[in-house]
């Protein structure tokens, strides 16, 4: 896994090198603070229940959720999209999104809890 995200005083750094740049088709995202509505750590069957179509990216069942789909349950935003990348974790980093092409960014970290407190704090 090769995702890192760093926290600044007015924006959030994804980059993903290796070869989740390559499933997840993004080498990832730079996102101002006030752009982000919330920051949560969700479990990853909450997650896949609000993605439907895959528009790009990979799905191996078990081991690799990767890439851009269309959100279920968007009813303010009819073919919102998302960009995930989840792994085998339980949980998932989720960053809900406001006037962005992505609505929902969901990503497996090791320290998804810290981030997910230390976005929370400054937004």
């Amino acid at each position: 896994m090769a995702v890192s995200v760093v926290v600044t005083d007015s924006q959030v750094h994804i980059r993903c090198t290796g070869w989740d740049s390559i499933w997840s088709l993004s080498r990832g995202r730079t996102i101002e603070l006030f752009e982000i509505i919330s920051a949560n750590v969700l479990p990853r069957s909450v997650v896949r229940s609000r993605l439907t179509w895959r528009i790009g990216g990979t799905h191996f069942p078990g081991l690799i959720v990767a890439g851009h789909f269309l959100l279920r349950d968007d009813t303010q935003r009819p073919r919102a999209r998302a960009w995930v990348l989840l792994h085998r974790d339980r949980e998932a980093l989720v960053l809900e999104l406001r006037g962005r092409t992505p609505k929902l960014i969901a990503l497996s970290h090791p320290d998804r809890h810290n981030l997910a407190w230390w976005i929370a704090e400054r937004i």
